[in-house]
């Protein structure tokens, strides 16, 4: 911990490069003409200067591209989209002093109706992961089906309750993608880091007009599929209704300096996926009566808007995630040993991956903190789950 203290001073940061996890179902790159390392060479070198979970950005080359990006860069040239039928609608949603949930860096289960078997693939669009695809390099297995991703992902089950304010309103308006928009968006949510280290708030206002590997319906958008299988956003979420979701830019505050300007954001608000011990489920997990509500997800991914496309920017966070998850890979290990025997041993199995993964994952991150590359977690999701909403 001393050497942690040595890097993060926030009287000296500046700014570098460098990611622990792309996180999820929200690297549209709306509004942006250039696409983050399209090819493998350029997957590489980012990998090379990143952290291990940012992973090659192209899967096998032999394999062809499929997916919702020549759709997206087709519609991302209309000069003046149209209208949704039916015109404007706009939410507003509020939640003061409630509950967060935050998942701290882990390991992601591969749903096989989603990523299919290593004998019949599947879920492999060429993009940075995480933000449609997985490659089948990142995909560990037992033999006959994968098991989990191979670098640490923001979409565990390690979850840590908090407490947070926020305050939103967007507006729905404009139909599909287009180089102009005519959608709003009104957003500002504050929190606490996991450990209550820091304090964090975000402010966003600026809608992205168009993704790059997949719509962003003008920056705003209202009751959709999103994630899984829909080629909408990460496939390590399961699919899921969104009452509505926006992607947009905007600032990043950390003890109330602002640390990160012109930030992606990433919001959305969705039927509950998460169930029993807050296990994150599959595609057949979701619905089916569930918990009911509605629960509103935030998430910063690593990465600013920039004139000519997204660029690396890991959140300067200070928050050092890896005590909190060696405690919580005591707990199943402990968890693991109380199983009957027909279970303990693929239990078992899967705690020695987790941990062999998050040695790895925390060895790189306290490389780069060293080199003044990172400081702290680069990336949040959080969960706002007590949020009133409103419709007009």
């Amino acid at each position: 911990m001393k050497m942690i203290q040595k890097v993060f001073k926030w009287k000296n940061l500046r700014k570098h490069s460098g990611v622990l996890v792309v996180v999820a179902g929200l690297l549209v790159l709306g509004g942006c003409s250039t696409a983050i390392g399209s090819d493998r060479g350029a997957a590489h070198k980012a990998a090379d200067d990143s952290l291990p979970s940012v992973g090659h950005g192209a899967a096998d080359d032999s394999l062809p591209s499929v997916g919702l990006g020549a759709y997206t860069k087709k519609h991302a040239m209309f000069p003046e989209p149209p209208d949704r039928i039916g015109g404007a609608v706009t939410i507003t949603a509020i939640q003061e002093k409630g509950s967060t949930r935050t998942p701290l860096p882990g390991p992601r289960n591969l749903d096989p109706a989603v990523f299919g078997t290593p004998e019949n693939p599947l879920g492999w669009e060429k993009t940075p992961f995480p933000l449609v695809g997985i490659p089948q390099t990142m995909r560990q297995t037992n033999g006959d089906g994968y098991t989990i991703v191979d670098h640490a992902t923001p979409f565990g089950d390690w979850m840590v309750t908090g407490e947070g304010t926020l305050r939103m309103s967007v507006t729905d308006l404009t139909a599909h993608d287009g180089m102009t928009t005519k959608d709003k968006i009104d957003f500002e949510a504050t929190w606490q880091a996991p450990d209550k280290s820091h304090d964090y708030r975000v402010v966003a206002n600026t809608p992205l007009p168009h993704g790059k590997f997949f719509p962003t319906f003008g920056g705003v958008v209202t009751d959709h599929l999103m994630h899984g299988s829909t080629g909408i956003g990460t496939k390590l979420m399961p699919t899921m209704y969104a009452y509505v979701s926006f992607w947009a830019k905007g600032d990043f505050y950390t003890d109330g300096r602002l640390v990160n300007p012109n930030q992606l954001i990433h919001v959305m608000i969705t039927e509950p996926v998460r169930g029993d011990k807050e296990m994150l489920g599959f595609d057949g997990d979701v619905g089916g009566g569930g918990t009911g509500g509605k629960v509103l997800h935030l998430m910063i991914p690593p990465y600013k808007i920039g004139p000519n496309g997204p660029e690396k920017a890991p959140l300067k966070t200070g928050f050092i995630p890896f005590p909190m998850v060696k405690e919580r890979i005591m707990a199943d290990k402990q968890a693991a040993m109380k199983l009957p025997p027909e279970q303990r041993k693929a239990a078992l199995a899967r705690v020695k991956a987790v941990k062999e993964l998050m040695g790895k994952t925390k060895k790189h991150v306290l490389h780069m903190m060293e080199e003044g590359k990172m400081f702290g977690q680069p990336f949040f999701h959080v969960m706002f789950a007590h949020v009133d909403i409103e419709v007009k």
